[in-house]
């Protein structure tokens, strides 16, 4: 600290004038601050602008994989047909001790089943499907082709997979089919269908795809000019790259970072550096790796930058030639003080320093009312944007609902009028128009829960009709509580997922049963299936998607992940209720799932 007074009386000496000191001090001070808020504003921009290009390529990788995962579930179901008629089953455990005639005839109307399935909702990346029977023999091609002798099937190692994951679809990269091929193949996925009781006798469905899905979701992500993005499988191969002939420029060791069910990570340098955000789909174990450069990102920074120098060096210019015209009127004040002080040193209390001007000692107070007027604002305008977000959140989670009911259901009516099934089609039709007219006309966010059994009652007549009575559907409500009020849409979304996700793979008839019931101040409405049931690990992680904050960054309503309608419940009530508001899932594999709602008696 000594070389710094002897810095001040050094100066002191040579500029005595406390007008020349205060300027020299001014133009070193403001030079110090336009370099220390340029500095501090690029880093700010610089973090700012690196933490939302995160944010928003951890969306958009979590958007693709979101349309990734719903085109594939709809293809997969394509695959289920057979199961919707029992003679297919039968026939297929019939196959091996069938004469040839029976045997040609089965093939061709399994073939004409599966092109009925794929024609009913045109799908523009389908290029063909297989049928085989477990022995490797092909029974049906949509376009004649073949993989190889029966032998050669056997020992594939996507069959293999097929196999074991027994009823799951599997999804993998295909390797070119014998001959030329007028449209690559992308991927394929193939699925096992069988009797449970039969574990010899079954078949194989495969359908192979080209690249018409990647590129229209590729489309559709609105992704930079540089910017692209991969699909990997499950060992980091890519399937497809947005760059064509690019797969190959992520270096070993970026792809060796990619692991896990995703993240975000800077890799590469100078020039090549880029930022790398993944996510692994837990419906199909693929990853999508979206790559942003870094020179892309920050090029609007470069700009800001020249723009910022170019204006603090205007800015000090203009600053010296102020100081200069108006250093004399800003010093006498000053000088006048000095010179009051004096006389309170020598012991004369009597001297007052007379302010006649507004200056910035009179200027104080007005910038802290200022000041409170401006904190007021900004308490007041946060406090509403709060308000306004839950209320978009809120929204958002209203528009959550699954389009594929309506798919289904077109589907259904669509092929009963193939069969002519004019009282069926009516029935479904009329339930359909009540489940819209009640979520189009009733535009009250609170309903009733009889308002919301008579929506249920029109969605069970459906789904009764589609899988012909395989669900049978049960109340036991207590008489008092028909006028309960509740959120709108509580219900359907947990009867749907107690059919498609517990009673549709269950073989043979299922129960779904709601209950409602009254414990002191709580009220209990409970829905549950004796369907197939939902293993230790999926309940553990539909849980812990619970458990986590509303508002946090890495919140996932993911299609493929099966508890969309779940989430939807749940988050829609702990938003509106809190604490007032319990819930609880219990489920056993192949034993049932009850989901319970816990709410307080006086809720509306």
């Amino acid at each position: 600290m000594r070389w710094m007074e002897s810095l001040r009386k050094r100066l002191e000496t040579l500029f005595p004038r406390i007008r020349t000191m205060l300027l020299l001090s001014y133009f070193v001070i403001i030079l110090f601050c336009i370099a220390l808020i340029g500095t501090a504003s690029f880093y700010i921009s610089y973090n700012s602008m690196a933490e939302r290009v995160e944010t928003a390529s951890s969306q958009i990788v979590r958007q693709i994989e979101f349309n990734m995962d719903n085109d594939f579930h709809n293809k997969r179901n394509l695959l289920l047909a057979p199961y919707y008629t029992q003679e297919y089953i039968d026939n297929i455990n019939a196959y091996p001790t069938m004469d040839s005639q029976n045997k040609f005839l089965f093939r061709q109307k399994l073939g004409d089943l599966f092109l009925k399935s794929f024609n009913i909702t045109p799908i523009p990346d389908f290029i063909r499907f297989q049928i085989y029977y477990s022995d490797g023999e092909l029974l049906n091609s949509s376009d004649n082709t073949s993989f190889g002798s029966p032998s050669q099937v056997l020992n594939a190692e996507w069959f293999k997979q097929t196999i074991a994951k027994d009823g799951l679809v599997n999804f993998f990269s295909s390797p070119p089919v014998s001959g030329q091929e007028e449209t690559p193949t992308a991927y394929s996925t193939s699925l096992l269908i069988r009797d449970f009781s039969n574990p010899t006798g079954f078949i194989v469905v495969r359908a192979d795809y080209n690249y018409g899905l990647f590129k229209g979701i590729g489309q559709r992500a609105d992704l930079t000019k540089n910017s692209r993005f991969l699909i990997l499988n499950e060992i980091n191969n890519p399937i497809y790259d947005s760059a064509e002939g690019h797969a190959s420029d992520m270096e070993a060791e970026a792809l060796s970072q990619i692991k896990g069910d995703g993240g975000k990570f800077w890799t590469g340098s100078g020039d090549q550096t880029m930022l790398v955000s993944y996510t692994r789909s837990q419906y199909s174990n693929w990853k999508t790796v979206l790559i942003m450069p870094k020179e892309e990102i920050f090029s609007p920074l470069d700009s800001i930058k020249t723009t910022a120098i170019w204006t603090a060096l205007v800015a000090f210019l203009v600053t010296a030639i102020l100081s200069l015209l108006f250093g004399r009127s800003i010093t006498n004040p000053i000088l006048d003080l000095y010179k009051t002080v004096n006389h309170i040193k020598r012991g004369d209390f009597s001297v007052r320093v007379d302010i006649k001007r507004k200056d910035e000692i009179g200027r104080i107070a007005m910038n802290f009312n200022a000041m409170q007027d401006e904190l007021q604002k900004q308490i007041e305008t946060k406090y509403v944007y709060q308000i306004k977000l839950q209320q978009v959140e809120l929204a958002m989670l209203y528009s959550q609902i699954n389009p594929h009911f309506l798919y289904n259901t077109l589907d259904s009516i669509k092929a009963m009028a193939d069969y002519h099934h004019v009282e069926e089609i009516g029935q479904m039709s009329q339930s359909l128009a009540d489940m819209f007219r009640y979520n189009t006309k009733n535009t009250d966010e609170i309903v009733t829960l009889q308002e919301e059994l008579v929506q249920i009652d029109a969605y069970i007549n459906i789904q009764s009709i589609r899988f012909d009575g395989k669900i049978d559907y049960q109340l036991e409500i207590e008489d008092d509580l028909y006028h309960f009020p509740m959120l709108k849409m509580t219900l359907q979304p947990l009867v749907e997922n107690a059919v498609f996700h517990g009673i549709e793979r269950k073989r043979g008839k299922g129960t779904i049963r709601l209950k409602a019931w009254r414990e002191a101040e709580w009220v209990y409405i409970q829905v549950k299936d004796n369907g197939v049931g939902i293993s230790e690990k999926r309940l553990e992680q539909i849980l812990a998607s619970l458990r986590q904050p509303l508002y946090q960054e890495e919140y996932k309503l993911s299609a493929a992940s099966g508890g969309i309608g779940v989430q939807n419940v749940y988050a829609r009530y702990t938003i509106r209720y809190g604490e007032q508001f319990q819930f609880n899932i219990a489920s056993r594999k192949g034993i049932g799932t009850e989901v319970t709602l816990k709410l307080v008696h006086q809720l509306g």
